[in-house]
């Protein structure tokens, strides 16, 4: 599941939104996020949502059951931007990060928001990705984004490769936010 993600190309954000962004290595949940609302705007949200009946966060909502679940019936689709993704693979007591991303290219995740918040919905990994985690975001290319804010899911098919590297635990720290946290770091084996 996605927990973690960076948004860091200050002038490609620019160019496509017409926003400043602050650079973030180290986006995590409750801190106010971009996300494309259903009028294809670029506004900011908290990320995650609280249902009523439930004292805590949600940051993730399944594909397979966000038609089902009442946290999520009342939620507009939406799309988060980034740059790429965090992921833990689990080797015995240990959790190593992995940095996840398209080079070069925005990585877009389908999500659902309301006023107050957003979430990342997520399915299960593709099989190359599935190595490090069994969840991962649901990508959408850019020129599908339109197609998943209007529920029209038969188009949306995501073919480009997912590089990803070991990186620094870190990660794991919320109050670290530098480019080093991307940085390929040497894998070991345990």
């Amino acid at each position: 599941m996605c927990g973690r993600y960076v948004l860091y190309s200050k002038e490609k954000f620019k160019k496509k939104f017409n926003i400043n962004l602050s650079q973030n290595y180290n986006i995590s949940p409750n801190q106010n996020v971009f996300v494309i609302d259903q009028a294809k705007n670029v506004v900011k949200l908290k990320w995650g949502i609280k249902p009523e009946w439930k004292n805590s966060l949600i940051i993730n909502a399944r594909l397979e059951t966000i038609g089902i679940k009442k946290s999520f019936a009342s939620l507009k689709r939406c799309v988060f931007v980034s740059d790429g993704y965090y992921e833990w693979r689990r080797r015995g007591k240990l959790k190593i990060p992995y940095y996840h991303y398209v080079p070069n290219k925005f990585l877009y995740f389908a999500g659902l928001c309301n006023n107050l918040g957003c979430v990342v919905v997520t399915m299960d990994s593709f099989q190359y990705l599935s190595e490090i985690h069994s969840r991962q975001p649901l990508f959408l290319k850019e020129n599908q984004i339109d197609s998943w804010i209007k529920n029209d899911r038969s188009n949306i098919t995501f073919d480009e490769i997912v590089n990803f590297h070991q990186v620094s635990t870190e990660v794991n720290k919320t109050w670290c936010n530098s480019n080093d946290l991307i940085t390929e770091i040497e894998e070991k084996t345990q």
